[in-house]
């Protein structure tokens, strides 16, 4: 910007003697162009930081959306009495199932978010997805909300989504899901023994 601002100053000197006018004129002319050259860097910038402040206002706000979704959804896990706020008495689904859905959607939604912000793959979904729906509680939650929620999508960014997660369970669906129990604890490190209250629930 200083050079910008003293460079006018140099005209005559690039002149050699300082007195032919109509050169040091060509020569300011040339300056002009790169003037405006500068300007127009300058604009593009503004407006890009103007396009990345509108990206992590709208970042925030999902963000605090999701937060207030996902707080709404822990007390009704946590309190089986608001389950039924959730849509109603459900007799084809037990409370541990409806809250594992409400878990699952918890996940698929925080994928939704990354994946609208740019920072989650479709690589990278798809092989998630091959995860969940390698169970039961995984496919028997996408059956029962894949049609409100491709219906739904708002975007084609989110329609895209939606679409990768559908492919990816109607091929899991070739092949029978997991069955096998949990591994029992064979004292690794890092994992938490079972409490006996624990053991005694189930």
């Amino acid at each position: 910007m200083g050079l910008v601002v003293i460079s006018p100053l140099a005209l005559p000197a690039l002149d050699g003697n300082g007195k032919d006018w109509q050169r040091i004129g060509d020569i300011a002319q040339a300056y002009g162009a790169v003037s405006a050259l500068l300007s127009g860097l300058a604009v593009v910038g503004v407006a890009a930081s103007l396009v990345l402040q509108a990206r992590e206002a709208k970042a925030a706000r999902v963000q605090n959306t999701r937060l207030m979704h996902m707080e709404f959804t822990k007390q009704a896990m946590e309190n089986p009495e608001y389950l039924d706020c959730w849509g109603g008495p459900d007799a084809s689904r037990t409370v541990l199932l409806r809250r594992q859905h409400m878990y699952v959607n918890l996940v698929v939604s925080h994928w939704e978010m990354w994946f609208e912000l740019g920072d989650l793959t479709e690589q990278w979904l798809a092989s998630m997805c091959d995860e969940i729906f390698a169970g039961e509680i995984g496919r028997s939650f996408w059956a029962r909300t894949r049609e409100a929620r491709i219906s739904t999508a708002s975007t084609r960014r989110m329609k895209h989504f939606n679409q990768i997660i559908d492919a990816r369970y109607e091929a899991a669906l070739s092949t029978p899901p997991r069955s096998e129990p949990a591994l029992p604890d064979l004292r690794v490190p890092g994992v938490v023994p079972p409490r006996a209250a624990d053991q005694d629930q189930s």
